[in-house]
């Protein structure tokens, strides 16, 4: 069989046809898988969670893992308790009324409670009921990270709080929630 111009131009144009469908084939299957396995089961949220002390070096302050209440309103018990969890032990005598500050939005004055701090867990406890106009007001808990002169909240290790979450020691977490009337 001889080889001529037209079984060298048909080779050619079968080629980019072949080349042409294959690269459609492969856009068409990652597309597809983008959409449903990133766009659809959010991946890219579940990378964001990874704890950050994987990847680390050198001493990592305690966080701030969770609240209670949940930013949510209060309206059946004014005397209610705030939890907070961390996310590695605490040095519990770093717990203080001057390195935990709970607030109303109705005066500047701290709101005095009893404070009962374990490892991983804090718990404020108003001795009255929190000052509250007739409408609701916001009810704030500031945990002091950074020592200013009348201390900070500590891990075990003596580390302080990184309460603005930032990757380093130090730093105040505030957090507010409304409270009814």
């Amino acid at each position: 069989m001889e080889l001529t111009k037209k079984h060298i131009l048909a080779g050619l144009l079968m080629g980019t046809v072949a080349g042409v469908t294959a690269g459609v084939v492969a856009g068409v299957t990652l597309k597809y898988t983008y959409d449903k396995l990133i766009q659809e089961q959010q991946i890219h949220k579940k990378f964001k969670s990874i704890p950050r002390r994987m990847f680390k070096r050198g001493p990592i302050p305690v966080t701030v893992k969770s609240v209670y209440p949940d930013r949510q309103t209060f309206s059946h018990n004014l005397k209610s308790p705030i939890w907070i969890e961390f996310d590695s032990p605490i040095d519990s005598s770093t717990v203080t009324k001057d390195t935990v500050i709970v607030k109303s939005s109705v005066s500047d004055k701290p709101i005095d409670g009893f404070l009962d701090a374990g490892t991983k867990i804090l718990m404020f406890r108003p001795y009255e009921k929190y000052p509250v106009e007739k409408g609701g007001d916001k009810i704030s808990i500031t945990l002091i990270g950074t020592d200013t002169g009348s201390g900070a909240i500590t891990d075990a290790k003596g580390v302080p709080l990184d309460g603005n979450q930032d990757g380093k020691a130090g730093g105040d977490f505030e957090y507010k929630f409304s409270i009814m009337k």
